[in-house]
């Protein structure tokens, strides 16, 4: 069965554990894989919350092995949102879906609890003893998540309802409202009321029924420490125990590519044949399958390795009161050694995904059969960053050794590329010093070929090899064939003219569907290329997205460097023309390409060559030379400005005021030293509604306890008079900082001595914040660019609008366009009293929401959309009022009196045209409630 069903970021379905014993996995082994459409981080989450339930039972998940598994669970993205069946299916792959706002902790660690076998708490069969479930308040739709199971699908194993289950639905689940509740626990006499739907942690009564569930032994745990001691129950004290037998079972963990050396210091169990009887048998495994390292008795001590990342240890002793104490052991986990590479294996930073220990050093060589190279990939990449990577790095070579060739060192937070090796072997070396520690590595290696160098591949222009496979491509003004083998005439080409035009496919009529076409524009040496578009008409939302992706059909323009590498340069879409573009070097490649679904007209456009004198001495520029067509201009770092003499730079104004709602900015003469005796503003506006985020990617600031010399001092306003967000110096990255309104004022100083790189920084707007109303009208906007480009995919927004004391909130809505849909599930706007108070509704689509006015000096307004479908947005004007009146006449006519409202007002009225949905109630999104002459809109108050 399916569970957690549903669109939303509520997470969903069925603790109380299954009653089917063909759900249980055998062995508690659950394989696992996931999807590569996660990232490195999601992949990290995953194995945090899995090593959770290792921690905390004798439940084991392990990575899959196509020939030993049959039966797996694979980490997803489902339409359900945050689903998965309870227990095993039985059926090969089964689906642990982990969508949109579901990769956090606590929902992951439930959503395990679901494959190990747990139903939702609320669903046992003893629930209505223990819980009150409130139908009226359910979303409609819904009411199925709170059907009660019966006892043929739900075994309890004796164990008490649990109010703290991590299983255990919050009290508001599926509401239809955040304020009305569908579940509460049952009053209990002199009791306080308990929390219900946490999503923290397995609570006791979690972990008390998984054993059960998968018959834990009683005795034994499971280490996932670097190093620890452990001994038998009764090692110390064996003439007060009261049991004669004891069973137990521990289970060491350690990270991929690491090895478990066990030291067994005093052994003392009844000797017999074989070890029969009493024993403590080591397997180099997670099972009882896994190949055995020994079987031991009698008076010993062992020093035992294994040659994979874990061991099981399983101890019996039944003769305590002869004085057979058991055993006492300690373990440590090493990282290095050599490993063989039959198909594929996983390789981790020591603590994966926890953060890496100190002081380590690290060496695997990875070896693959003859005739087969070694590939490697990492899933997900965090060492702590310098620019030569001297502290913690990965050093990888292409051979046995230290000695052998490098292939790279790598260090930072961006994933190394793919990479394999020339021969059958690969070198791989992980450093750490004692300062800082990060969240590691995780990788796979395999063995690959290159298919590309047998004449089977049947490219008939070029092969690519990839890992695992290979691709074909075509030379340019060619285009693959449906076969993705053979090669066909195409658009684009190679234009070696000095000028001339380039245009889409059946320009200026409609270009076709699902079309790649690449043009280079190739210039003498010393030449640059100017590319001019007359014109441009291609599907997209703008121009450029403020990540620098267009949607769906596009233009990319790069300047082809002289190792034949790609830098980057633009990326249109859209109807805006593009900016006259230059190309760095002599080569120009621009790429074109449509999808399968809308056709505009395309474009065209005209370049021409032109010399580069900046090419020469940097055109007697001091700073920067800029080409231009027929000659050239000096331009200065920031912080200066051009000398009269057209070529020096001096240092000039250092104030800036910025509008743009992304953007970068960058410490005077960057990437150089700042000068000293600076004192430079930075002010930032963008429009209301918005704050300001800043974001340091380098900082290096001569260092000061109390950032006495050079610092950089941030405010949260306009000026120096506003309140201060921080004051920073040193070579540490500040933490990301955001304003309250949409104003942010920096400062820059600087003394006469140590001057040091400076910074680099990235502003963006996050949407927002807190508003102050007041006598006089304004205004803010759903997103930043409002007016420019629809709103992002995946906002999530509140603005909490506050008048002074004694007055209201009035709202106004000047413009509307939100996607439409029933009961505004995807995208909408939501606005509320206050955090205690009513719902004035929820609306979406591009009808003009009536006019609303508070019951007290607060409105807050939820803005949320989701990952389809974005649309222009809204504008909103707000200003205090005076509170309404009690001793207004009501004008009644044709209105039928409800139920009181909660508040200062005496009575609510609905008019008779007022719509209802197919169960009698007030529509949510329609209910329109007039007090005296002014309209509120709000929720059905029954």
């Amino acid at each position: 069965m399916n569970l957690c069903k549903h669109r939303e970021k509520k997470h969903r379905i069925v603790r109380a554990v299954t009653a089917k014993k063909e759900r249980v996995w055998d062995y508690g082994v659950i394989p696992y894989e996931v999807d590569g459409n996660f990232s490195g981080q999601h992949k990290a989450l995953f194995k945090q919350a899995m090593r959770h339930w290792e921690e905390h039972t004798c439940i084991k998940f392990v990575e899959r092995d196509s020939e030993l598994h049959l039966n797996y669970i694979v980490f997803t993205v489902r339409s359900c949102g945050c689903c998965s069946f309870v227990g095993k299916r039985g059926n090969g792959a089964q689906a642990i879906s982990i969508g949109k706002n579901c990769d956090k902790f606590g929902i992951v660690v439930h959503e395990l609890g679901h494959v190990v076998g747990f139903w939702h708490e609320h669903t046992r069969p003893d629930r209505d003893r223990n819980v009150l479930i409130n139908k009226e308040n359910i979303m409609h739709g819904q009411g199925y998540n709170f059907n009660k199971l019966s006892e043929d699908e739900v075994d309890s194993l004796g164990q008490a309802y649990d109010y703290n289950s991590i299983m255990h639905y919050a009290r508001n689940t599926f509401s239809k409202s955040s304020y009305l509740d569908t579940i509460l626990p049952i009053d209990r006499p002199n009791m306080k009321r308990p929390e219900i739907g946490q999503r923290v942690q397995l609570s006791e009564g979690d972990i008390a029924q998984a054993k059960l569930l998968y018959k834990c032994p009683s005795c034994g745990r499971t280490f996932q420490e670097n190093a620890g001691s452990f001994w038998s129950p009764s090692y110390y004290n064996s003439n007060e125990s009261s049991n004669l037998t004891e069973s137990c079972e521990w289970r060491i963990t350690a990270t991929n590519g690491e090895r478990i050396i066990l030291k067994i210091e005093n052994l003392n169990l009844l000797k017999t044949e074989n070890c029969e009887t009493d024993y403590l048998e080591v397997r180099d495994g997670y099972y009882v399958k896994s190949p055995i390292i020994g079987r031991f008795c009698g008076k010993k001590s062992e020093i035992l390795t294994t040659k994979s990342s874990r061991m099981l240890l399983t101890y019996h002793n039944s003769n305590l009161d002869k004085e057979y104490n058991g055993f006492k052991a300690n373990f440590e986990a090493i990282c290095g050694g050599d490993l063989k590479a039959d198909d594929s294996g996983f390789l981790e930073s020591p603590n994966y995904p926890l953060e890496y220990l100190a002081n380590k050093e690290c060496i695997w060589k990875i070896t693959v059969p003859e005739g087969f190279q070694v590939a490697l990939k990492f899933q997900s990449f965090e060492v702590e960053n310098h620019d030569t990577c001297v502290y913690d790095y990965v050093e990888v070579r292409d051979g046995s050794n230290k000695d052998s060739p490098i292939i790279g060192v790598f260090c930072g937070y961006k994933s190394p590329p793919q990479m394999k090796s020339s021969g059958k072997t690969m070198f791989i070396k992980f450093v750490s010093d004692s300062s800082v520690q990060k969240a590691g590595f995780s990788a796979v290696f395999m063995k690959e070929v290159d298919e590309c160098e047998t004449s089977e591949h049947g490219c008939e222009h070029k092969c690519i090899n990839t890992l695992g496979g290979y691709e074909c491509s075509c030379n340019i003004g060619y285009e693959l064939h449906s076969d993705k083998k053979h090669c066909e005439d195409a658009c684009g080409g190679v234009i070696q003219s000095l000028n001339g035009t380039i245009s889409s496919p059946s320009f200026p009529y409609q270009y076709p569907v699902l079309k790649h076409c690449v043009w280079e524009i190739v210039a003498p040496a010393k030449y640059k290329i100017l590319l001019n578009f007359t014109h441009f008409d291609l599907e997209g939302l703008t121009t450029q997205m403020k990540d620098g992706s267009c949607g769906y059909d596009y233009v990319s323009i790069y300047s082809k460097m002289p190792n034949d590498q790609l830098k980057f340069i633009n990326i249109f879409c859209g109807s805006d023309i593009p900016p006259v573009i230059t190309s760095e070097g002599n080569v120009l490649h621009i790429e074109f390409r449509s999808d399968k679904s809308i056709q505009k007209t395309g474009f065209a456009a005209i370049f021409r060559t032109d010399v580069d004198e900046c090419l020469d001495d940097n055109g007697g520029c001091q700073h920067e030379c800029r080409n231009t067509i027929g000659s050239y201009v000096c331009l200065c770092n920031n912080g200066y400005t051009l000398h009269e003499n057209r070529h020096d730079c001096k240092e000039g104004a250092c104030k800036y005021e910025i509008t743009a709602p992304y953007g970068n900015i960058y410490s005077p003469n960057y990437p150089g030293n700042y000068p000293p005796h600076l004192d430079c503003v930075w002010h930032f506006t963008v429009i209301p509604g918005h704050r300001i985020k800043l974001i340091f990617n380098l900082f290096e600031v001569e260092s000061h306890q109390e950032c006495t010399y050079d610092h950089v001092t941030i405010y949260d306003g306009g000026s120096r008079n506003s309140s201060l967000l921080g004051i920073f110096c040193s070579d540490k990255l500040p933490y990301p900082i955001s304003a309250s309104t949409n104003e942010m004022y920096m400062v820059f100083q600087t003394d006469k001595n140590k001057q040091r790189g400076g910074f680099s920084a990235t502003h963006s707007t996050a949407c927002g914040g807190y508003l102050r109303a007041t006598s006089h009208i304004q205004q803010f906007y759903s997103h930043a660019r409002y007016g420019n480009a629809n709103y992002d995919e995946n906002m999530n927004c509140e603005w909490r609008i506050q008048a002074e004391n004694g007055k209201n909130v009035q709202l106004d809505f000047l413009t509307f366009e939100l996607e439409s849909t029933i009961n505004c599930t995807y995208d909408f706007v939501e606005v509320e009293d206050d955090i205690s108070g009513p719902s004035y509704g929820r609306f979406c689509g591009n009808e003009l929401p009536a006019d609303i006015i508070s019951l007290s000096d607060t409105l807050i307004i939820h803005f949320e959309t989701d990952d389809s479908l974005s649309m222009k947005g809204f504008s909103i004007s707000y200003v205090a009022t005076a509170p309404y009146d009690e001793s207004e006449s009501y004008d009644n006519s044709d209105e039928i009196d409800v139920t009181p409202f909660p508040g200062s007002l005496k009575s609510i009225y609905y008019s008779k045209s007022d719509e209802y949905d197919e169960y009698g109630d007030y529509n949510d999104n329609k209910l329109s409630l007039n007090i005296g002459q002014r309209r509120i809109f709000g929720r059905n108050w029954r």
